[in-house]
Order: C-alpha cells, then structure tokens, then sequence
C-alpha cells in the first residue's frame, strides 16, 4: 500500500505542477464563478435577513462544489489514463490482482485530499469576499457528510472513467450531467430563496441525503441521524460497486 501510494502520489503532484491552469484554477475559478453568478440576481429578491442565511447556503454549496469538481477530474481522468494511456504501465501493474484493493484506496486518498484542500481555498476565499465569519455548524457532522459525500463521488468517478472511451467525454458528463444533478439536488433549496420551488425535485435524486445533512450541520447546527443512516449505506454500496465490480482489463 505504501509503495502504491507513494508512486501515485508522486505521480500527482507532477502533473499538478505541470498542469496548474487544469489541475488548480479550473475547479477553484468554476465553483467561484458559479457562486457570483447565482447569488448576484438572488440578492436583488431578498431581504437583509433572509440573505444572511442564503448567502451561508451558496458558501457551503461553492465549497461543494470545488470538492466534486476536483475529485471527479482527478479521480476520473486517471482511471481512464489507466485503461486507455500507454504510459501507465507500471501504475497499472501494481494495480493488478491482490494489489487492486490497495490502489483504490491509494488513489481515493489523493482525490479526497485535492479535493478538500481546494474546498478550504475557495471557503478562504469567499470568506473574505462576503465578510461571512459568523456560522451556527456542527463541524463534526459537516466534516462526516462531507467525507462521505467525497467518498461517493470518487466511487462514480472511478466507474466514469472506466466506462467512458472518450476523454473528451469526461468533461461533458461533470458540466453537463454532474452539476444540474447538484443543483437540483438541495443547492441553493435553502429558506425563501427562488429556486425552493423546485424543492421537490430534490427526493429524487441521488446526492440529496448527504447534501441535505450538512446543509443542516452547516446552517442550523445539528446532525440529522436518518440522513446519516441512509448516506452511510449509499456510501459503502457505491464504494463496494466501484471497488468488486469495476477494475481495470486484466484485475478480474
């Protein structure tokens, strides 16, 4: 494991350096830029004291955001250099039968630590923007539905970029599959906001559970025990999914 993790790790933080513009400021500029587009007309509809409370959602949904961002491009993009690339040979053979448990997890670890140290970046960031330091957060609970919530994504970025043939592809599916599913998933459903309307779209779709729960552990404090049950299971079938189901050619 060690070795597996040190060989990915090295590998990551060279195409991080070579690659700053796609690897970096890509998921950072897209979560802020989503962030000022949809609060911008939102503050024009809201009073004083509603916006306080929207304006505390769209901070915790761009942090979101920058987190699913980052994971689905790393973890997604290297499972498909894995399978499609001819440079990932001796990646891919420390990847093959009793070494497959290790280097799933090797590479979950990188994706989730990208991706939470640009959530903190873009929470710095809009932090200082919105003047916003005072919040009633359940940081434990945060913390715990944001990991899960993580682990999530990386399970369906594994499975992605081993189904898709096309690069190209992987892209589209984020911008135009990913984030209406996010959005319509309980970001930006928050108090009297606009888009609450569309509330009940939300039940359905997938990331609602863990998206829900640290809304609530983010906005009102508390921890809400049923979406933790029901986010722990998706979390574990989803990554035992990834994990049994979907390796690369030859790990079966």
């Amino acid at each position: 494991m060690n070795n597996i993790l040190r060989a990915l790790w090295y590998r990551e933080i060279n195409l991080y350096r070579r690659h700053m513009l796609t690897s970096a400021f890509m998921p950072i500029l897209t979560a802020l830029v989503l962030f000022f587009a949809f609060s911008l007309p939102f503050r024009g509809q809201v009073n004083a004291t509603e916006w306080q409370g929207i304006i505390q959602a769209f901070i915790l949904d761009t942090v979101i955001l920058a987190i699913t961002i980052t994971i689905y491009e790393t973890t997604a993009r290297f499972y498909w250099d894995a399978q499609h690339g001819n440079g990932m040979v001796s990646l891919y053979e420390m990847g093959r039968f009793s070494h497959q448990p290790s280097f799933f997890l090797a590479q979950a670890l990188i994706g989730l630590a990208k991706g939470f140290f640009h959530g903190v970046i873009v929470l710095i960031i809009l932090l200082a923007l919105t003047s916003q330091y005072s919040f009633n957060i359940n940081l434990q609970a945060v913390l715990l539905f944001l990991l899960l919530g993580a682990l999530q994504v990386v399970a369906l970025s594994k499975i992605l970029g081993l189904v898709i043939r096309q690069v190209e592809f992987l892209s589209k599916v984020l911008y135009l599959g990913g984030f209406p599913v996010l959005l319509l998933s309980g970001l930006y459903l928050v108090g009297d906001s606009p888009l609450v309307q569309f509330s009940g779209l939300a039940y359905y779709l997938p990331p609602y559970n863990w998206l829900a729960g640290v809304s609530k552990a983010f906005l009102a404090g508390t921890i809400d025990y049923g979406f933790l049950f029901i986010t722990l299971i998706e979390t574990v079938f989803l990554v035992w999914l990834s994990a049994t189901f979907f390796q690369l050619d030859g790990d079966r």
